[in-house]
């Protein structure tokens, strides 16, 4: 998986699952190939007996047919590497600079911003329950 700053994971995994415009898709070995836009949530990467968590804010996740996924996503980070304080502050300010756009760019940027906020905060709750599980 990379992203525009970093390459997140490289390896084997026995299943991806992924948030795309259609809804959640998770791929395995021998699953048709598959192009699909990834939306902002939660991206799990599955081995054998363990998980990692991702959130990808955006992208595009490629499936062959020689069974390699690539992820190529807009922004991406860790589960643990998430800042919920920040999100908050983010989300705070999508919504403020929602409700005071004229033009329809201007609109639709502060709805990917709230996306990807609201993300993080689902993402980072559902880690931190988690966390509290174990």
């Amino acid at each position: 998986m990379l992203s525009a700053e970093r390459k997140l994971y490289s390896g084997e995994a026995s299943a991806i699952t992924a948030e795309t415009e259609e809804g959640e898709v998770t791929v395995m070995a021998d699953h048709i190939p598959l192009v699909t836009n990834l939306c902002a949530g939660e991206l799990t990467i599955q081995k054998n007996d363990s998980s990692d968590y991702l959130f990808a804010g955006g992208g595009v996740l490629e499936f062959t047919p020689e069974n390699e996924c690539k992820i190529l996503a807009d922004v991406a980070e860790r589960v643990d590497e998430i800042d919920a304080e920040r999100a908050e502050a983010a989300r705070k300010r999508a919504r403020e600079i929602l409700a005071a756009a004229k033009s329809e760019p201007d609109v639709a940027a502060a709805k990917a911003a709230l996306l990807r906020a609201l993300a993080r905060l689902r993402i980072a709750e559902k880690n931190r329950k988690l966390r509290g599980r174990r």
